[in-house]
């Protein structure tokens, strides 16, 4: 498998959109792997994560190829993670070339900003189609078997996280979270094998959250605890993912604090096949 990031993001980007401060002058003077867009993420050429508002940019400047993608996966309907207005240009006379359907899955929340962006849950005349997804139930979508798991996040809506399974392999993408619950483990302790690469939530960096997003600590924490239940093993891939300029780390400094605890930081981007 691999997982391709294309966006590491929290809402504001980095540097913030209407921000001067120290850290987003930084990013804007030292340029690389500072500039952060919102949080993307592409599984195998196919199975993406999150549309966000820089979908487009992506595929422009990134090499996000969306013709090859057929399975889209939403985390929750804030604008930083979905735009949905994008899935009108499946169609004729916006785009000649996509001859599939697109199958979106994503809560409620998505579902009803489907329907005020789209006017249509979808159909194979508009080239995209809705499905609900729902926390602690697998489906199959594009080869892949998927587990939709409970994010720790907004109130106001059944956030969701994703386990991502293909041929052995598989991903936890854990993003917009805050520290995983006993639900969310016993969800894991129910899908098949070790957890080949986990992305997780370190949105507040060195600052503790757990509530609501993630620190890296309250990262490494989840790492102990999923290597202490048998999910993980010695040979899972560890990487921290999500980054709000709040948490004060430019991207070096990041990533030698997540080496630290046998981490990488992720970046726009940032390829790992494993």
């Amino acid at each position: 498998m691999k997982i391709t990031y294309y966006g590491t993001a929290a809402g504001e980007a980095w540097p913030g959109v209407f921000c001067q401060c120290h850290v987003c002058q930084e990013a804007r003077r030292l340029g690389g792997k500072n500039i952060r867009t919102r949080s993307q993420a592409l599984i195998d050429d196919a199975l993406l994560l999150d549309l966000p508002p820089d979908n487009y940019l992506h595929s422009l400047f990134c090499g996000l190829d969306l013709s090859k993608v057929r399975t889209l996966l939403i985390t929750h309907s804030h604008s930083d993670h979905f735009y949905p207005e994008d899935l009108e240009f499946l169609r004729p006379p916006y785009s000649h070339t996509y001859k599939d359907t697109l199958q979106v899955y994503g809560n409620d929340a998505v579902e009803r900003g489907v329907l005020r962006a789209c006017g249509s849950l979808g159909s194979e005349k508009y080239h995209y189609m809705f499905h609900l997804a729902q926390a602690n139930q697998p489906f199959a979508a594009g080869g892949y078997t998927v587990t939709p798991l409970r994010a720790t996040h907004a109130r106001e809506e059944n956030c969701l996280f994703y386990h991502i399974a293909k041929d052995g392999k598989s991903v936890l993408y854990a993003h917009d979270t805050g520290a995983l619950t006993e639900e969310n483990l016993d969800t894991l302790s129910g899908c098949p094998g070790k957890l080949s690469l986990v992305s997780l939530d370190c949105t507040s960096q060195q600052h503790r959250d757990g509530a609501y997003h993630m620190g890296l600590m309250d990262a490494a924490e989840q790492k102990d605890i999923l290597l202490s239940r048998g999910l993980a093993d010695e040979d899972t891939v560890w990487v921290v993912n999500h980054f709000s300029h709040n948490g004060g780390w430019l991207h070096e400094e990041m990533a030698a604090q997540a080496a630290r605890f046998g981490m990488a930081a992720s970046y726009d981007g940032m390829t790992v096949t494993f």
